[in-house]
């Protein structure tokens, strides 16, 4: 016997209706049971709880649930006041101060009669020699340079943004047995790395200008007494037929004083990021802001350079003279080639 269509639909209806509701228990236990479970794990921590985070799920808890949660609810430092917006109730929850008020109490630094500092990043005073800056129990405050004597109670910092090749007491190895703590020097393995990359000063994802030189590329090169072979790059890339425009005090042949040399990096389709070293991560403004001017780096430096590129092509490297030729070719081939040179600078866009 046939069973009339309404009825199968009524039937059909009637167990959605059953496994709906169904599921609507299941999930009400399953959260409750989640926010049990979180009670019981912050009273064992001994810290508190807010269920009130839970306040945009669409059910209502019992009488003594809700009566529990505005218990633990007492702590203060958790509580918004009705004028205060989420963000400025995060920012003030966020906020890491100083465990010392540098102004009550400034470092007090001493320095030499060479050095040059008229302010600090946090409260600080200045004193002619070091005999000043003691503390009442005869410990270092602050000094420049590393004093002839060691106390335990002082951290000794070198800090310094040039090269190891340049100054060798820069050097990670000699800086540590000479007694420093904490070394801040351009290489990565230092304490605390100071690098010359900052988003703060460096707009990477500036619009590319039009190049309009007819050079190739331009350099600015001023120690003419580098630690490297990067005079003999640029006299090798212009045997090769690279046009160059040297604006620096090194083979000059471009008038460089009053110079905006960003501005001037614009106009070119490369630019010589030719460092006065090759060392790892000595990194310096050369290159940062040959990327910033959408010139395309031509790298003389750091054997690692490729670890600070924004994108696998975004850079041709010489590590040797003998890649000279080779680079020689890749630049006047991008230089043709419309399409081709676009792609070293895609990472802008």
């Amino acid at each position: 016997m046939a069973v009339p269509t309404n009825m199968r639909t009524g039937a059909v209806l009637g167990g959605r209706r059953r496994w709906t509701k169904w599921i609507q228990w299941i999930i009400i236990v399953v959260v409750l049971g989640e926010m049990v479970f979180l009670f019981h794990l912050d009273q064992l921590n001994g810290e508190y709880f807010n269920f009130k985070s839970f306040a945009a799920l669409n059910f209502s808890l019992d009488n003594d649930v809700e009566h529990r949660a505005e218990v633990i609810h007492k702590d203060d430092s958790v509580n918004r006041s009705n004028n205060e917006s989420c963000e400025e109730w995060l920012e003030k929850n966020d906020f890491l101060g100083y465990g010392r008020n540098f102004s009550k109490s400034p470092i007090h630094v001493a320095f030499g009669e060479n050095q040059v500092w008229d302010s600090c990043a946090v409260g600080c005073k200045f004193r002619s020699t070091v005999s000043e800056s003691f503390r009442p129990d005869g410990v270092l405050r602050a000094a420049s340079g590393l004093p002839s004597w060691m106390e335990k109670e002082s951290c000794h910092i070198l800090r310094s943004m040039e090269s190891s090749s340049y100054y060798p007491e820069n050097d990670l190895t000699s800086a540590r047995k000479r007694g420093y703590d904490v070394v801040m020097t351009t290489s990565l393995e230092s304490e605390v790395p100071v690098g010359y990359f900052s988003w703060a000063e460096y707009d990477l994802m500036s619009p590319v200008s039009r190049k309009t030189e007819g050079a190739y590329a331009a350099a600015f090169i001023s120690n003419c007494g580098a630690h490297n072979f990067r005079l003999e790059a640029l006299e090798g890339l212009k045997a090769q037929g690279v046009r160059i425009d040297s604006y620096g005090q090194c083979l000059r042949t471009r008038e460089g004083r009053g110079v905006n040399k960003l501005q001037t990096l614009r106009r070119y389709k490369f630019s010589l990021a030719f460092e006065n070293s090759n060392e790892d991560d000595y990194v310096t403004e050369k290159f940062w802001q040959s990327l910033v001017a959408g010139s395309v780096p031509v790298v003389v430096g750091a054997p690692n350079i490729d670890n600070f590129s924004p994108a696998p092509n975004a850079l041709l490297h010489i590590k040797s003279l003998n890649d000279i030729p080779a680079v020689a070719r890749q630049i006047k081939y991008l230089a043709s080639n419309f399409t081709a040179y676009n792609e070293t600078l895609r990472y802008v866009t």
